[in-house]
């Protein structure tokens, strides 16, 4: 089991049941210190169970499990890239024929702005953990069949989790407002600006 701050959910020192004080994870200089400062922490496990069944709406807080670690940002020119992020992923059991949720870890999102100052935003999903002697999770079925092929069609595209999602919107702030591009795409002015900058 971890503890981790309650807001930023990074590992955290602890006195006693509250948070030291720590600066938020995204922009120190922009946000200062972690809202979950001298705030209860939180434990819990850090990976998900391989497979879960939809019907009951658990949430992963539910499972006992702590949103995945806040992933690695790095940013060239126009481009932010967001590695080791978290996606989950709705399936269903090729058994029973009803729905299940897994995951994936290791994924990647790039959002920026192509060379011709249009953003855009691409995401890839990690790999499908193995479900190997893993019984399904809904009621009446627990099948088992060694491989991944019991969980393997796709119902639904994978997402990523909100804490990813966070360190998403937090980036594009960061990037505009270093580009200083505040519209959707930039205006020609903006790419010739920033293209006679690059120089």
């Amino acid at each position: 089991m971890s503890v981790r701050c309650s807001h930023c959910f990074l590992p955290v020192e602890a006195d006693g049941d509250q948070a030291a004080a720590h600066d938020a994870p995204y922009a120190v200089e922009a946000y200062g210190q972690c809202r979950g400062s001298g705030q209860a922490t939180v434990s819990g496990h850090a990976v998900p169970p391989v497979v879960w069944g939809v019907e009951p709406g658990r949430t992963f807080v539910e499972l006992g499990v702590l949103p995945s670690p806040l992933p690695e940002v790095t940013r060239e020119g126009w481009t932010v890239s967001i590695t080791g992020a978290r996606f989950t992923h709705a399936a269903w059991c090729m058994w029973c024929r009803r729905a299940v949720e897994t995951f994936r870890e290791g994924g990647t999102i790039r959002i920026g702005f192509d060379r011709r100052g249009r953003s855009f935003e691409e995401y890839r999903a990690g790999p499908l953990p193995k479900f190997d002697g893993v019984p399904c999770p809904n009621a009446g079925c627990e099948n088992r069949r060694v491989g991944s092929g019991m969980w393997s069609r796709s119902g639904s595209p994978a997402l990523p989790v909100a804490d990813v999602q966070n360190v998403q919107g937090r980036e594009w702030e960061r990037l505009r407002r270093r580009l200083g591009v505040w519209s959707v795409d930039m205006s020609p002015a903006d790419v010739a600006r920033l293209a006679a900058a690059a120089r």
